[in-house]
């Protein structure tokens, strides 16, 4: 019986022994120290059709890490793996995603990130040209292409066809990148950089709209540019129509992209764009015209600037079937050109230059091109991973476990387990010695 007693006294202890460690041990596990610093600059995240495409989730981008807040700074440069991207063959309705012949094509792009011991960190992706007014000067990061978006371009957007679909858009972007930093101090802020900007609109509505006044235009170049010096070009010949991020912004009524707040849809100015673009071309010509006129001997003159003014006249009236709304419903259904995106998860804070939209609201594919991330930092000043005896905003406080209660309740099950086997080897003593004294 002794044994029997001993063995459960042992087991009694065992358990409130492994209780003590599970006491201890759980919320301490949970205590994982935040790092002093952190960033990741990442170029390219998509969503398929609503939901997050793990695959390129997974190519790595450019992390850096500083855990203790010693040693630092760590710094990250990790080129876009643009094989492995171009070679997961994804698709947004029958077309490539990425790479030569794609939606979105990119060249001379980087991820880079720098973690640094005083709590403060830097990140970025894009065009590598734009990384040392972004994130410091001397801040080359290693480049790479994926496609060929074409000459002083560092990125190609293409999305519709212009014979067939009702609009369609190729985008050339000179620079286009993004960076986010946080300082010692805890202050987060973003920064991106889009610049020349060309959007080349064709499809069927904006041909039915150009075709006839290029008509017009044409039939009057035809009749002035014999009787002139210097010919003029017809600007509308082949049906489409290039808007410049200058002609955006014009629409959109603001001097500076940095005038419009977070989260804009460039496109959502292009159909009034496009408008006023035919409308200026339109204009330039029959301005030119009737300068060329003006020497032209009597009656020539009068009745050539008679016909411009007819065609003037009539070609504008032909820009109505823009204005009254189809041109936008089309553009709404085939993309989005979301610029300056920011956003805040867990004290991460994100900045991403370009969303890419195809689909109504992106249903098709999102894709977030040229993104960079900080935070959330801890520095040793606040207590993080660089300090000593700082206050953790884990662990076991998080967990709502006080560590002073935690360390006095395990100290208590050990005391309580110390005295079973005490009071079990007493009980073994005795009946030890009764059964000596019988014999």
């Amino acid at each position: 019986m002794s044994r029997t007693l001993l063995r459960i006294g042992r087991a009694v202890v065992s358990a409130l022994a492994l209780a003590a460690v599970l006491l201890l041990v759980t919320p301490l596990a949970a205590q994982a120290v935040p790092p002093v610093s952190q960033g990741e600059g990442r170029l390219v995240l998509a969503t398929l059709l609503g939901a997050p495409s793990t695959p390129v989730a997974d190519l790595a981008g450019a992390s850096a890490i500083d855990p203790l807040g010693t040693g630092g700074p760590f710094t990250s440069d990790v080129p876009l793996d643009a094989v492995a991207l171009q070679a997961l063959a994804l698709q947004a309705s029958a077309v490539d995603l990425f790479g030569v012949g794609g939606i979105i094509q990119l060249g001379a792009v980087g991820q880079y990130a720098q973690a640094r011991d005083d709590g403060s960190s830097v990140s970025f992706s894009g065009t590598v040209s734009s990384a040392p007014s972004l994130v410091g000067i001397g801040t080359t990061p290693t480049g790479g292409n994926l496609g060929t978006p074409g000459a002083g371009n560092s990125a190609l957007i293409a999305i519709g066809d212009p014979t067939t679909s009702p609009v369609s858009i190729s985008a050339g972007i000179g620079a286009l990148a993004a960076s986010a930093q946080e300082t010692a101090a805890g202050v987060q802020s973003g920064d991106y950089v889009l610049s020349s900007l060309d959007i080349v609109v064709g499809g069927t509505l904006v041909s039915a709209a150009v075709t006839p006044i290029d008509g017009i235009l044409s039939t009057l170049l035809a009749v002035v540019n014999p009787l002139i010096v210097t010919p003029i070009a017809d600007p509308l010949a082949g049906g489409q129509v290039t808007v410049s991020l200058t002609d955006l912004l014009a629409a959109a009524g603001v001097a500076d992209l940095n005038d419009l707040p977070p989260g804009t849809d460039l496109l959502s100015f292009l159909p009034d764009a496009v408008v006023a673009k035919i409308t200026a071309l339109t204009t330039s010509v029959l301005d030119a015209v009737t300068t060329a006129i003006a020497g032209l001997a009597l009656p020539l003159n009068i009745i050539t600037a008679t016909i411009a003014q007819t065609a003037a006249t009539t070609a504008l009236a032909a820009l109505t079937p823009l204005t009254t709304g189809p041109l936008a419903a089309a553009v709404t259904a085939l993309a989005q050109l979301t610029v300056n995106n920011q956003s805040t998860s867990n004290g991460a804070f994100t900045e991403n230059a370009l969303t890419v939209g195809i689909g109504p609201a992106g249903s098709i594919a999102s894709v977030a091109l040229a993104s960079a991330t900080v935070g959330p930092n801890t520095p040793a000043s606040s207590g993080g991973g660089g300090s000593v005896g700082g206050v953790s905003t884990t662990g076991l406080a998080a967990t709502g476990v006080d560590v002073t209660d935690g360390m006095l309740g395990a100290t208590a099950l050990l005391a309580l387990g110390s005295i079973l086997v005490i009071a079990t080897q007493r009980r073994r003593d005795a009946r030890d010695a009764e059964g000596q004294s019988r014999v």
